[in-house]
């Protein structure tokens, strides 16, 4: 069943087209502002059980808190702070 549009005031035949609407940013789940590649149990919240770093569609984190936190984890990775593979995978 299709809805009618309205032109100046006469309806035409046409079925109209919904627009979507941007989606509005969810506040960030954790209100972390500053990730300190030395603080292993802040980091290790955001890797999952392999090692990965969660996605931002779940940590729910705008882009530059993940950027911010990308940049965290490999440095810490990087010094020795926290491992790049899980001990279940080795």
């Amino acid at each position: 069943m299709a809805t009618q549009t309205f032109v100046k005031g006469k309806r035409t035949g046409r079925p109209t087209q919904r627009v979507a609407q941007a989606a509005r940013k969810k506040q960030s789940k954790t209100q972390v502002v500053f990730f300190d590649y030395r603080d292993e149990r802040k980091l290790k919240r955001f890797i999952n059980e392999q090692g990965k770093i969660i996605p931002r569609r779940i940590t729910g984190l705008s882009a530059k808190e993940q950027r911010l936190l990308t940049k965290s984890i490999k440095w810490a990775r990087h010094l020795a702070i926290i491992p790049f593979v899980s001990d279940q995978i080795r």
